[in-house]
Parts: structure tokens; sequence; C-alpha cells
């Protein structure tokens, strides 16, 4: 059993989706290099005044009261997405029909379980393409051909029982069959007008006169040629792009903003029909004068919450804003499995990743990208050397024993506390330091550390490990010495 989907004058649909001002308006469609466009596509206000498919752009404005648009072939790749992305709900195997825009065949042998019969699956099909935006046909036909020519021929759902493609076809005209040029001249003279009046013709004698097509197109109009599927699935992640050219430069963020939720929203609808969420998005614009402004929005945790994706989206952009006007957008999405995380009931509530995650694009706003995120120590000998890397929280530990004996820790002073030191014999004897003055009771060192001296940020110093006291209290830090600036300073303190 095979369902074809045929979304009638695609292109036409899908300008009027992405331009709602022009639903209730006549309107063509042009392509081509100027001065030689042609109308491509017309709707049926349009076609009521007169005008047709394969006229001059000339000729396409001497209608007044037609708005012409030019073609956008992006639109229309994307808008096969969302129909590709739609039919795959429904069946695993499906075919494209290139030669008519948008059209898609089902294989919906064994999907009675899950949708019901012919009649339930063709219904639900088409509700969910109408309510993404599309007006379409779906015919349900045991075999390829009779259910490609009635949805294209025929508008609603159609669905034939085996044995009876015959009789549904009859009343279609034949050109439905995608004849030839010279076969159509030829059935214009002899007054077949329909696949009924064809297929009442002899075979042998079609066969005789027109040759091995004859065969074809006689099976075809009764419903009764044989087809080998070619099933596609292209790339999942292939699919997560949506592209939107602008007819206006767009200047302000917030109607930006409006576009980019769109397109997230469609997004989102593709990777959660795959039981996934989305982990990066990357915003591609182009701008007034040629130049391209990227960004990429990289959330801690794949999210699909829709609200927390636009909020990181216009913080960046805030942040980052484009040095010219936008005149056309392009949104990748990459996908990854959601997060999930098994809480304990008696462990305090951790805040969730969707609000951190917008909680650090604030700080970055503020701040600076340099100043928000983890810290990853450097490889380098200079101590304490670490740099700041985005945020991105480790995966869950595993619970282990806490070990017998617990480490001493180093409380590291940022900044170094500056304090003054007397020496006995080129060694630390008494430390002043914060209005107190220490005795040094215990030291060790001094270990002399340098680097980078082939640049500015060349470094050297002296360190020890001492114990201080003073009034019986005890405190045991790490002191050093700065040759170059002859200052002493307190680096931290053993806990």
């Amino acid at each position: 059993m095979y369902a074809v989907l045929h979304p009638p004058n695609f292109a036409a649909q899908v300008a009027a989706q992405q331009r709602p001002e022009l639903r209730k308006r006549p309107f063509a469609l042009i392509d081509g290099e100027p001065p030689g466009e042609i109308v491509f596509a017309v709707n049926k206000a349009a076609r009521l005044l007169g005008l047709e498919v394969g006229m001059t752009r000339l000729q396409g404005e001497s209608f007044t009261e037609v708005v012409i648009v030019p073609r956008v072939h992006g639109e229309e790749v994307s808008a096969q997405t969302i129909l590709h992305t739609i039919t795959c709900m429904f069946s695993p195997r499906i075919e494209y029909v290139e030669i008519h825009p948008g059209t898609y065949v089902l294989d919906i042998q064994g999907m009675n379980t899950l949708f019901g019969d012919s009649a339930q699956l063709a219904g639900r099909l088409r509700q969910r393409v109408m309510s993404a935006g599309f007006l379409a046909s779906v015919a349900v036909s045991q075999n390829f051909d009779a259910a490609l020519c009635l949805a294209l021929g025929r508008t609603g759902i159609s669905v034939v029982p085996p044995g009876e493609e015959a009789n549904a076809m009859r009343d279609l005209p034949v050109r439905i069959l995608d004849l030839a040029s010279e076969h159509e001249e030829i059935f214009q003279a002899w007054g077949i007008r329909t696949c009924g009046d064809l297929a009442a013709l002899s075979e042998t004698d079609l066969i005789a006169r027109i040759g091995q097509a004859g065969k074809r197109l006689h099976s075809r109009a009764r419903g009764a040629w044989p087809h080998l599927m070619f099933p596609i699935e292209p790339s999942f992640e292939e699919s997560l792009t949506e592209r939107m050219e602008l007819d206006f430069p767009v200047e302000l963020l917030e109607p930006l903003l409006f576009l980019l939720a769109r397109m997230t929203d469609a997004l989102l609808e593709r990777v959660k029909s795959k039981a996934r969420a989305i982990a990066l998005l990357r915003v591609v614009l182009r701008l007034d004068g040629g130049n391209r402004h990227e960004r990429i929005i990289r959330p801690a945790l794949p999210l699909h919450d829709k609200p927390t994706l636009l909020k990181l989206l216009q913080l960046d952009l805030e942040t980052h804003p484009p040095s010219a006007a936008v005149v056309s957008l392009e949104l990748h999405a990459q996908s990854a499995s959601p997060y999930r995380a098994q809480h304990g009931l008696f462990l305090p509530q951790a805040p969730e990743p969707g609000v951190l995650e917008v909680t650090l694009a604030r700080l970055r706003k503020l701040l600076g990208e340099e100043r928000v995120g983890s810290i990853e120590l450097k490889d380098d000998h200079r101590p304490n050397a670490f740099r700041m890397i985005p945020y991105a929280p480790p995966p869950p530990a595993k619970s282990e024993k806490p070990p017998l004996s617990v480490p001493t820790a180093f409380r590291v002073y940022r900044p170094p506390q500056a304090v003054g030191v007397t020496l006995v014999g080129n060694a630390p004897a008494r430390v002043f330091w914060d209005g107190q003055r220490y005795a040094v009771r215990e030291i060790a060192g001094p270990w002399r550390v340098n680097g980078q001296w082939w640049s500015e940020a060349n470094w050297c110093r002296e360190e020890w490990d001492v114990r201080l006291a003073t009034d019986g209290v005890e405190r045991v830090c790490r002191i050093a010495f700065d040759p170059r600036s002859r200052y002493w300073y307190v680096q931290g303190m053993y806990d």
C-alpha cells in the first residue's frame, strides 16, 4: 500500500507561508536571471486575473493588481525538510518525486497497527501537514502510479480499494500521466482526454503506433504499472537547518528575534520527533554589503526548551551585535541525547540547567567572555597558572568511600597579601602581617623559581613555608620574595 502526499502549487504555498501579507492578495513568483525572468508560479487569485506560468516579468507587471515576488530557493528547501520530517513520522520508507516539488510517496504496508486503516492514516497525515501550514492532497492505493495520479488530480483524501484503480482513475485528465510533448499532441488529435479513454484502447494497437511507451502509458492509465520504489533517508543532522531571505534589511534586534523564534520552533519540532535535544545553535547572518556575522550558541547541556534557547540567542546577539542590517538568516542546529539526571530525595535542590545557562550568559554580557567560565590549569611551570574555559558540567561522579585521611588544603590569596619580613642570616625571622607581629617558629626553603624570561611576562621569586606564632595564635602559610620589586607577600595559607 502506498500513500502519496502532494501539496498543490508548492512554491506559491511556501511564499505565502513566509510572507503572510500575500495570503489575501494575488501574487506571482518570478525566477531566472534579469532581465530574462519568467513567471514561475502564481496563486489562485492571480490565475483568475489571467496571469499564467511562463509569462515574462514585463507581462506579469502589466497586471497592476498582482504582486511580483522573487523566488527564494532556500525557503523551498526548508519547507521540503519540514514535509520530509512529517512523512518520516508515518513510514520508514519514503520516496521523493522530484518532478512534482514537495510530493512524497510513503510505503504504509504494516502501519495500520500504529495509525489505523488507510483512511485514518491518510486523515492523520493530511491533518499533520495542514497544522504545519501547508494545504495537501493525500491518496492511498495498492499501485504506486495510481496513488500518485490521484493525489495530483484530486483534492482532499482519496482511498482506492485494491482492484478498483482503473475505475478511480477513469475521469482523471490524461495529462496527469506526465506525457511527452509528441504523445500529448497525438492523444489530442485522437480525442483522448481522460485516463479512461486511454485505458479503453487496445494495448496492442497502441504499441504498434507509438512504440513501447504506449504499453507503459496504457498500464499507468489502468493503475497496473509496476514500480520499484527507491526509498530515501537523508542524514538527520542535514535536516536541522532553517533559512530565510528578507524582503527588506532588518536593523533592530526585536524583529530579528521574532524570526529566529519561528526558526527555532521548527528545529525543535524535528529534534523532538527523534527524542533528541539541541546541543548547539549556529546563527549565520548575511549583512547588507555582503559580509557575514556568525555566532555559535553552545549550552552546557542539550536543551529542548524554546524560551531558554531564545534567551541565549538574545543575550549573545546583544553582546555581539551585527555591524550592519541583516538581509538573510540561517540557523543550523546539532542534536544530542537529552540530559537526564536522577536527583536524590534528601539532596539540596540544584538550579535547572537552562536557568543556570541564562545566568552565565547574562554574566558574560556584563563582565566579558574571558571572565566567566570554568578554571583550567595551564601546562606551565608558573605556579597557579590558569585560564578560563566555557563552563561544561562534568559527568555525575560515582559514589566512592571517603578517604581515611584528609589531605592538607592550600588556600591561595588572590591577590597576594603584602607583608613585612625581618631577615636573620638571609632567612625570615619575623613577619609583620595585617597589623600583627609574628615570630617564625619553623621554616622550610627557599625554593627559587622563575620563567618566561624571554617575554615581558617574565617572573621570578623565592618561596618559604613557615609556621608563624603570636599570642597563642599560629598560622602555617607560604611567603615569597620578588627580587625585581623587592616586595614580600603571602601566597596562601594551609588549612
